[in-house]
């Protein structure tokens, strides 16, 4: 079961996001507040990925306001939204995410369930940016959060990810969780500095690139992780398989 978050904040364009969705289409959307203007604007855009309405629609529904759209609301069921007060000590992208991950402990036992966050990127709210990166650390966590330009994949232990579609000039970070600055193993293929030059405290590459060798063989770049958590912050539009 494949469960979208789309939430306020910087978002990618959708066409960006093609790749991404058609490799994995949404079973169940949850627009968290402001998030639902997005989530209109990929419907309209990609109506074969996107249903005309998410399945459920929460927030305390104050960026609606903010952005005068809380007339937006009225396109929908009252039996799909839930309100939440505005004067409390948690997000609405939380909430989202933990409504999605009581769907999945609850229902899809294989194993294979997948949750991606859409939004929450850039804009003037860095404490909003820093407090969703570090729900990679928690029990919350995305399996993936797709942000302006830029995707942050969880990458955890025994995970392999398979990077296709990269130009010269694409940048792959890789980063440790905020649960820990040092530790964890990791190997890759493909990158212009390998796993063998990485940083051993705070994020092991920054601005990485592929290699000239295996851009001209078209080969994928690597990248395994054989203890610890990160994240790798891996360009939107590329083409990305974790097993």
């Amino acid at each position: 079961m494949h469960i979208v978050i789309f939430t306020g904040g910087e978002a990618p364009e959708a066409d960006l996001t093609r790749e991404y969705f058609s490799f994995r289409k949404a079973d169940y959307v949850i627009a968290a507040d402001s998030g639902l203007l997005t989530f209109g604007l990929y419907s309209n855009r990609m109506p074969d990925f996107f249903k005309s309405q998410p399945d459920a629609i929460i927030g305390d529904m104050d960026s609606l306001a903010d952005k005068n759209a809380s007339r937006e609301l009225e396109k929908y069921p009252q039996e799909v939204i839930q309100t939440f007060i505005e004067d409390k000590d948690y997000t609405d992208t939380e909430l989202a995410l933990e409504k999605a991950h009581s769907l999945l402990s609850s229902g899809d036992k294989s194993g294979s369930s997948w949750i991606s966050l859409v939004g929450a990127g850039g804009g003037a709210r860095a404490d909003h940016f820093l407090g969703v990166f570090d729900l990679f650390s928690t029990s919350l966590r995305p399996d993936a959060w797709l942000c302006g330009q830029q995707t942050f994949w969880f990458a955890p232990q025994k995970s392999l990810f398979k990077i296709s579609g990269l130009s010269l000039r694409d940048m792959i970070s890789i980063s440790r969780t905020s649960a820990s600055r040092t530790g964890g193993k990791l190997h890759s293929e493909g990158l212009l500095w390998e796993y063998n030059s990485f940083r051993p405290e705070g994020m092991p590459s920054i601005s990485n690139r592929i290699s000239p060798a295996f851009f001209e063989d078209k080969k994928p770049v690597s990248i395994e992780v054989r203890s610890g958590q990160f994240v790798l912050i891996l360009p939107t539009h590329a083409q990305v398989r974790r097993n």
